[in-house]
């Protein structure tokens, strides 16, 4: 009886694995076909876009949303790390928060304090309601903020409380948006060691899904699913949908809502696309059988929304639950089939995971029965397991289909990481295939257990991590890179700065100075472009003595900060080294806001010193103005002298007497003259 059941099962495996395995060969197909397609023939009609491109763009009001419940342990930083890495000025992100969850509040609020671009929103309902529920909260605060500042947010970017952003996310969007009514950025999780076979089941479903499955989907089919981060959409767009929906964009009515949202611009014939962008990067890598050889190695680097997923089993089945849950049963449900053939198409590939998930877990199930036949029974009672010739043919079919699921696996997962993450790929699909079958099961239970209670499923939040600070860096824009772009420096360059910067510390365009690379005055500007701020170059402006009572000589010094201009209620601050704490720190200083430009250091502290000298010197005349007014030297000698003072930190005494403009004894004739002796007196002494 047992043996009749599996013969069976074996059947309707191999029938289940062919159908399946057809329809992702025909994915497949479309996308490879598509790439020989467009390197053959539309490679040289397009010119790709740059990042100069992205960066001369006109950049619009940009609102970033953000559901926090329970995320106390990231969300602080995760908000700290994105308005220190976007490349950006005009943006502003809203973090919806509850009333019964004070310490997220509190850290939104600790960073708020510090960055004007974030605004903490609390829901009015206790927590946890639903993810769409907070969203719809956080999309009316952003509407009445708009009132408020009498500003127009013509993009809404989607993101979550662990999200990595790339520097250059918010660029590539403005670029992309309103052309493109809907843009999803490329989704890659953070690599993590080979242990972590759980969390790297994440990194094989994602490479390959966002890299082919979605591309091909938006080729087709016209509208993708939002994947809810790194998601960016036309205000237009959003406004037609929340007037269609009754004011509430986001679905409340699934756990989905981001999915839903995507498939919520079919009926206004709006386009979403998958946006594919990388920009070159350098990074010191060690190479060679004993691992001694460094090099500096160029890779492409995918423009992306980077996190961490979950590495324990429950967790994972937790949170696949919920997307299955929204995506193929109450998608099921909301959705319908609506939309042309492709799209319906699309949407049962989503849908069929219900069934798929269960024929892999009877694979497995009748594998094992096979490999105790094979070592337990005479052969003719193994090969009885096959009805007919058939279902051989099927079974070899499906041994091919599996072969190139493995492969194209492989090759996705090599494109976003190393080939040592490629290969347990292969490994990791077993693992995958048991927690997409648990994940399954759980979503039917839910499903039916809300439809027999009448409760709405509940928000289940998942437990979130955050990247330390060296792994951050290694996402944000680099300096090195940016002067390989100018051609100021070449990679033999770099690769000796970088193994400089290894053994003696110090920011690399210091070393490259002090290597002979680069001059200051070269690296200021690509500095400015890094930091995002503009270039300022001291021109003896008459600096106010009130502005520098409101920040001490010490504090300037430390911080290399100096108040150089006041207008419109901000004060304008050289700096040497731009950075958000330092804009938060002056603006607690000074008391008012704060706009900073970069300066190079050796002006900023020659400025910073003759500053305060003339503040504190109550109107007594320095050195080089006495020997001029005495026609000692000239005004161009005292400019050479005073450039020279900056390049080698020496008194300017020294610097005079060093190029034999004067002698010793009218340097010390001078310095008397500084007494309570009136500047004729002076002047007769140095004749």
């Amino acid at each position: 009886m047992v043996h009749h059941i599996f013969v069976i099962l074996n059947v309707i495996v191999a029938v289940g694995f062919l159908v399946s395995g057809l329809d992702d060969l025909f994915v497949d197909v479309y996308y490879w076909l598509r790439e020989l397609y467009r390197k053959n023939f539309l490679k040289h009609r397009i010119r790709p876009i740059t990042e100069d491109d992205l960066e001369s763009k006109p950049e619009k009001w940009t609102a970033i949303l953000i559901p926090a419940w329970r995320e106390s342990g990231v969300i602080d930083r995760m908000l700290q790390n994105a308005v220190e890495t976007l490349t950006y000025g005009k943006y502003d992100i809203f973090v919806g928060t509850y009333p019964n969850d004070e310490a997220t509040q509190l850290a939104v609020e600790s960073v708020r304090e510090r960055y004007h671009q974030v605004n903490k929103v609390v829901c009015p309902n206790p927590g946890p309601t639903s993810k769409a529920d907070c969203m719809n909260w956080v999309y009316q605060a952003m509407q009445l903020t708009e009132q408020e500042r009498g500003i127009h947010y013509e993009i809404v970017v989607l993101h979550d409380s662990e999200d990595v952003v790339h520097p250059l996310e918010l660029r590539l969007l403005n670029w992309l948006i309103p052309r493109k009514d809907m843009v999803q950025l490329p989704v890659v999780p953070l690599e993590r060691p080979a242990r972590y076979w759980t969390a790297g089941t994440y990194l094989d479903e994602f490479a390959e899904y966002h890299s082919k499955d979605i591309i091909v989907r938006e080729r087709l089919a016209s509208v993708i699913p939002s994947a809810g981060v790194g998601t960016g959409f036309s205000r237009a767009t959003l406004d037609e949908v929340s007037k269609a929906r009754g004011n509430q964009l986001f679905n409340v009515n699934t756990l989905t809502e981001d999915y839903d949202l995507g498939f919520s611009l079919l009926p206004f014939n709006r386009q979403g696309i998958m946006a594919q962008f990388s920009v070159l990067r350098s990074h010191l890598v060690t190479r060679g059988f004993w691992r001694k050889r460094q090099e500096v190695r160029q890779t492409f680097e995918l423009v992306a929304v980077r996190e961490y997923f979950p590495d324990k089993f429950r967790l994972a089945v937790r949170q696949k639950s919920r997307w299955i849950l929204g995506i193929a049963i109450q998608g099921w449900k909301n959705l319908g089939w609506q939309g042309g053939f492709w799209c319906r198409y699309m949407l049962y590939r989503d849908r069929k995971a219900l069934l798929t998930n269960d024929i892999n877990a009877l694979g497995y199930l009748v594998l094992i029965y096979w490999v105790v036949l094979l070592f337990t029974q005479p052969p003719d009672h193994f090969l009885s397991l096959v009805p007919a010739p058939w279902v051989w043919d099927i079974i070899l079919i499906d041994t091919c289909l599996m072969v190139n699921r493995l492969v194209q696996r492989m090759v996705a997962v090599r494109r976003v990481s190393s080939w040592n993450q490629a290969l347990l790929a292969v490994p990791r699909a077993v693992v995958s295939n048991v927690v997409n079958f648990c994940a399954a099961a759980v979503a039917i239970k839910r499903f039916v257990t809300a439809e027999i209670t009448g409760r709405r499923a509940a928000w289940q939040k998942t437990d979130h991590a955050f990247p330390m600070p060296e792994q951050l860096r290694k996402f944000r824009r680099r300096i090195g890179d940016l002067l390989l772009k100018e051609q100021m420096i070449n990679v033999a360059q770099l690769r000796e700065a970088l193994l400089s910067q290894k053994e003696r510390g110090g920011k690399l365009g210091e070393v490259l100075q002090r290597l002979g690379y680069i001059r200051e005055e070269d690296l200021l500007p690509v500095l400015a472009r890094q930091f995002g701020v503009s270039l300022f170059a001291f021109n003896h402006l008459k600096i106010e003595r009130s502005w520098l009572e409101k920040l001490p000589r010490e504090m300037a010094q430390d911080m290399l900060a100096l108040p150089v201009a006041f207008s419109g209620g901000a004060f304008k601050v050289a700096c040497a080294s731009p950075s958000p704490d330092l804009k938060y720190s002056l603006e607690e200083v000074l008391g008012q806001p704060v706009h900073l430009s970069l300066t190079g250091e050796n002006d900023l502290r020659f400025a910073i010193c003759r500053a305060y000298i003339s503040a504190e010197g109550s109107g007594r005349l320095h050195l080089g103005e006495i020997l001029v007014n005495a026609g000692m030297i000239n005004r161009g000698q005292l400019e050479q002298a005073l450039l020279a003072q900056k390049l080698t930190r020496q008194r300017l005494g020294e610097v005079l007497q060093d190029q034999g403009l004067v002698s010793p004894q009218v340097i010390a004739a001078a310095l008397r003259s500084q007494q309570p002796e009136p500047v004729a007196e002076a002047k007769g002494i140095l004749q």
